[in-house]
């Protein structure tokens, strides 16, 4: 074989130009040596030419197929691994244990694994492997069975096929032979050549001689995005010195590829960052995308996906989609709709309900949305079709449903979105490839198959060829440029970790030395790339971040020959940078307040008005004045709202019944039993009542469980209590703040044998007395029942805390243990060190401070002023409203300490 790197392009062209074949590494060198070869042309003034036979090896291979006939028998990949999941799928299913959880991922690997085996002409006896190569070896005698069944042609067999078509002239030979671009042969290369050889075919190998250099060296960064970005900014140094060819090449693509579109979006071209902005023109970004991962085809498989009960994520996800028609003119409705599911606080919903409510709305017709009724009603209707179909007719299917739905048909797509409609379309059409090798499937499956399908399909928008390319270790494979930049060359990345197949024997992947066996391999076919893209430019910079993953990184020892430098770099073009820098002094004014409450006024609220006060002003402003409100969060069953009202309301229907401690303590054991079951079971049915949403047999049967144990335990400790009787429940409550009046409802009010009082306030969450204490009281309830009692008459106020294993009384009173557990407020260790010395000082302190409150939210008190991070900032829903992240001079993603 013939290879000289004295060898350069143009003698390459003009082998090609004199009819050789040129065999390339990879799709964009062939394309490249195609460009390079039409301009030959175009400069010798040629206006027309026959197109030069430069080739990829495997697309080669394919036409040869052709010309022998066997393209109709050979299965394409995507029918091979079809195939290879039919033959997991059925050896796995009568095994003990139900089989594999993770077919496809299985499939993959073994047909790789028979690829890697057919490539090197190798076997392996069961005996010469663990359980997982006998497995591979029980799938691999399968899928031969199958495609000998089927009629089919093993596509791992071609390459050895075609060697002997050539052998036997049964193909044509050519004069020369040129493989451009491999850093290493294959097995069936090396036949390919040495058979042509024999027959008198000169084989040459081709790699771009290396360039002379000017400027080279290594810099670390802190970490990878400041990697990036510097090396964008780098970039447009480069462009800015009209540099023409400008390469960045990612050692592990997979791991800066969402980093580099980003930061070099931002940096290169920051109008490509607004919507609607049509394909990138700075830089083409070699690697593409899944097609899953492209908001209009992952609209199309969430409407498709939607089922008899669908979870409020995709709903949600459907309702705030452009690509789901109607949105343009609905986008108001159905961000109210969105709300209003929301607020049903269920993670899941019976499709029925969603369409009643996008027909008819919530109260008022809130969330009407009659186009995205439409579509739910089609969906509805689809999904009665429960036969099973091969996957060309499910294909068909789900092409008519999303036609009926108007999918992506609510305004004009960009360039991008057109490109992915498109190849969407191609994945529909090509699913029925897959007919052959696929037994009728039910409607679930088949879209399973159809979604793998998309996240397969690499989707590569047609992207400018200028000056900047953004490429893989392997694409770069024959590209020269004139400045490149190697980013992330860590001592992990280059060698890469060893990988071998875990379907091979790794003995034999060593033996033979088979790609990624061990790390003697990688290192070897490491320095292979090191050694090309060391030479591929002029002016090189080398980069690897110090720390990544949490983990410390070194340079590859690959590149530490290099000296460190300082690459010149432009100034960073990022829009929030320079928006911040173009930016002119602001006046600070500091407005603490908002309007008065007007005289006369209504503002519902109750205590939260109080609390939300106390913790911060303005998240009580915000709330209560503006409306402020975040989206509500789902549960799964019920939640802790639904289930603390349960509490509330059977405690309330057991005291209706039972009166007093007498009444209590009288019952027998069949009496209380079934006095608890008829309370539990009435607020059941009242809650699901008013629930949009009607609770199932299940969730009813464990939350009564759950309450009657609820309900014993905490009734064992009321019967410990000295005589009592229940004088009122759920009673209205009113206090007056200037023209602030709350309106509140007292759980319950004890008599006790004395003749006095107890407030009582069920809590099935924390409760602490310390909460009730300060200028700002965080649960004001109990102190603000007591306002409007006479002191002789009060005795004591308690959380009665009702969690299961956790039931005590939580107050303070006017003496020790008027309630079990309560002790008196005099001397009491949360009173040290203040004014309150008896229990009359502490309803003083309330009356004082609760007025303080009341007076400060109704004259439009709003400072951003949290009593304290945990406890008003953790779980606020209005934080991007007060900005009190900015205040403190955090970051967006700093945690609020």
């Amino acid at each position: 074989m013939a290879e000289n790197m004295a060898i350069t392009k143009t003698d390459l062209l003009a082998a090609a130009q004199n009819g050789a074949l040129v065999l390339t590494v990879n799709q964009r060198l062939a394309r490249y040596l195609v460009q390079a070869y039409d301009s030959r042309l175009q400069e010798q003034g040629c206006t027309a030419w026959k197109s030069p036979t430069i080739h990829f090896h495997m697309q080669w291979q394919r036409q040869m197929a052709g010309l022998l006939h066997l393209d109709a028998k050979t299965l394409a990949p995507v029918q091979a691994l079809r195939l290879w999941e039919r033959a997991v799928e059925e050896e796995e299913r009568d095994l003990a244990g139900g089989g594999l959880m993770r077919v496809p991922d299985a499939a993959r690997a073994a047909a790789q694994a028979h690829q890697l085996l057919c490539e090197y002409g190798a076997t392996f006896k069961p005996e010469d492997g663990g359980e997982d190569h006998r497995a591979f070896l029980r799938w691999q005698r399968r899928w031969q069975q199958l495609c000998r069944e089927g009629g089919w042609d093993d596509p791992a067999l071609l390459p050895g096929r075609l060697v002997q078509a050539l052998e036997h002239t049964e193909l044509p030979l050519p004069g020369d032979l040129w493989l451009a671009g491999f850093d290493e042969l294959t097995p069936t290369i090396e036949a390919l050549c040495l058979t042509l050889q024999k027959r008198g075919v000169t084989v040459h190998q081709w790699m771009p001689q290396a360039c002379q250099p000017q400027s080279q060296g290594r810099v670390g960064y802190a970490d990878p995005d400041e990697e990036v970005r510097s090396c964008a900014q780098w970039v447009r140094r480069q462009l800015e010195d009209n540099v023409e060819r400008i390469g960045v090449i990612a050692v592990d693509m997979a791991a800066y590829q969402q980093r580099l579109q980003r930061i070099f979006r931002e940096e290169l071209s920051p109008a490509a960052l607004l919507p609607g902005a049509g394909a990138e023109k700075a830089f083409n970004l070699s690697l593409g995308t899944p097609l899953l991962n492209e908001g209009m085809v992952l609209a199309a498989f969430e409407l498709l996906a939607l089922g008899r009960r669908v979870s409020l994520d995709s709903i949600s996800y459907l309702l705030r989609s452009p690509f789901v028609w109607g949105y343009s003119a609905e986008k108001h409705s159905r961000a109210i709709l969105d709300r209003e599911l929301r607020n049903l606080r269920m993670t899941e919903l019976p499709l029925k309900n969603v369409l009643h409510f996008a027909e008819r709305g919530f109260k008022k017709k809130l969330g009407l949305a009659d186009i995205f009724a439409r579509q739910l009603e089609t969906i509805q209707t689809a999904l009665a079709d429960t036969d099973t179909r091969l996957p060309g007719a499910w294909a068909r299917h789900f092409a008519e449903v999303l036609d009926n739905c108007q999918w992506s048909r609510d305004r004009s797509l960009t360039s991008r979105e057109f490109q992915v409609f498109t190849a969407w379309k191609e994945l529909l059409a090509g699913t029925a490839c897959l007919d052959p090798v696929s037994r009728p499937m039910r409607r679930g499956e088949a879209l399973a198959l159809l979604r793998r399908l998309a996240a397969e399909e690499v989707f590569q928008p047609e992207g400018s060829a200028g000056r900047v390319q953004v490429l893989g270790a392997l694409e770069a494979t024959g590209q020269q440029f004139d400045a490149l930049w190697l980013i992330g060359a860590h001592d992990e990345a280059l060698p890469a970790s060893a990988r071998p197949n875990a379907f091979i024997p790794p003995p034999l992947q060593r033996s033979l030395k088979m790609p990624h066996a061990d790390a003697a391999r990688e290192l070897d076919f490491a320095h292979k790339i090191a050694e090309r893209l060391l030479i591929a430019a002029p002016l090189l910079v080398v980069s690897w971040p110090l720390c990544m993953d949490g983990r410390e990184r070194q340079p590859s020892p690959l590149v530490q020959h290099l000296p460190l430098i300082e690459p010149r770099l432009s100034g960073s073009q990022r829009p929030a940078l320079l928006i911040q820098e173009a930016a002119p002094p602001l006046e600070s004014l500091c407005d603490e307040y908002g309007p008065a409450i007007p005289e006369g006024s209504r503002i519902s609220g109750g205590t939260a008005i109080l609390k939300d006060q106390a913790l911060c002003p303005f998240k009580a402003y915000a709330r209560h004045r503006l409306g402020a409100r975040g989206l509500s969060t789902a549960s799964v069953g019920l939640d802790g709202l639904d289930r603390g009202s349960l509490v509330h309301r059977v405690l309330e229907l057991f005291w209706q019944k039972t009166r007093d401690w007498q009444g209590l303590t009288t019952l027998d054991a069949e009496d209380w039993s079934e006095r608890s079951l008829s309370c539990v079971e009435q607020a059941l049915d009242e809650l699901d009542s008013v629930r949009q949403v009607s609770l199932s047999k299940s969730q009813k049967q464990l939350e009564k469980q759950r309450l009657l144990g609820l309900l014993g335990e905490w009734l064992e400790i009321e019967a410990q209590r000295p005589p009592f009787s229940v004088e009122t429940m759920e009673a209205w409550h009113r206090e007056t703040f200037g023209p602030l009046t709350l309106q509140t409802r007292i759980d319950r009010i004890d008599r006790l044998a004395d003749g006095s009082q107890v407030i009582i306030d069920y809590k099935t969450g924390l409760a602490a007395v310390g909460d009730w204490l300060g200028d700002r009281p965080v649960e004001p309830q109990l102190p603000l029942y007591t306002l409007d009692r006479h002191d002789s008459e009060l005795s004591a106020v308690a959380f009665a805390k009702v969690k299961r294993g956790d039931c005590p009384f939580v107050g303070l009173g006017r003496d020790d243990d008027l309630l079990p557990g309560v002790a008196s407020a005099s001397g009491h260790r949360k009173l040290e060190g203040t004014e309150i010395s008896h229990w009359d000082d502490l309803l003083k302190s309330w009356h004082q401070t609760l007025h303080q409150l009341g007076d400060g939210f109704a004259n439009g008190q709003a400072q951003v002023d949290p009593i304290n991070a945990r406890l008003a900032c953790d779980r606020c829903d209005l934080q991007s409203l007060c900005r009190i992240a900015d205040q403190n001079g955090l970051q967006g993603d700093e945690e609020l300490l």
